[in-house]
């Protein structure tokens, strides 16, 4: 069974928490909300959710989880996870967006869908 998990910082956002909450309502679907207040809750969502899944995600979504910075020679990758979205699957994250506009548009489907819109994305890897 999937379920939906939000990473934010504090309470999160309230159209995204409305939306939600509309989504467990109709679909029985579970959401999670995880609060990343500090830099050490990101690095460990990073690490354990994230970092272990990077080519499976990358694949589903098109989208590299990691982002190069760095100046001066200094090359580090590093992800911000407070303002996204995951679907996830026995304990493993696996498909992700970001940015208000993704999850919004995410989220309206799933209203709309249900389960059958997570099968979609995760199982055939579809990207949405």
């Amino acid at each position: 069974m999937f379920k939906l998990r939000y990473y934010c910082r504090g309470r999160g956002d309230k159209r995204i928490l409305k939306l939600l909450n509309g989504i467990k309502e109709k679909h029985g679907i579970t959401c999670e909300i995880l609060d990343l207040s500090t830099e050490e809750q990101e690095r460990q969502a990073y690490e354990r959710d994230f970092k272990p899944r990077a080519k499976i995600l990358k694949k589903r979504t098109g989208k590299p989880i990691t982002k190069l910075r760095g100046a001066g020679g200094e090359r580090h990758y590093y992800v911000s996870i407070p303002g996204t979205i995951a679907i996830v699957r026995n304990a493993q994250v696996e498909w992700w967006t970001l940015t208000d506009s993704e999850i919004t548009e995410f989220l309206n489907k799933v209203l709309s869908e249900g389960q059958v819109f997570l099968e979609r994305l995760c199982v055939q890897g579809c990207i949405a």
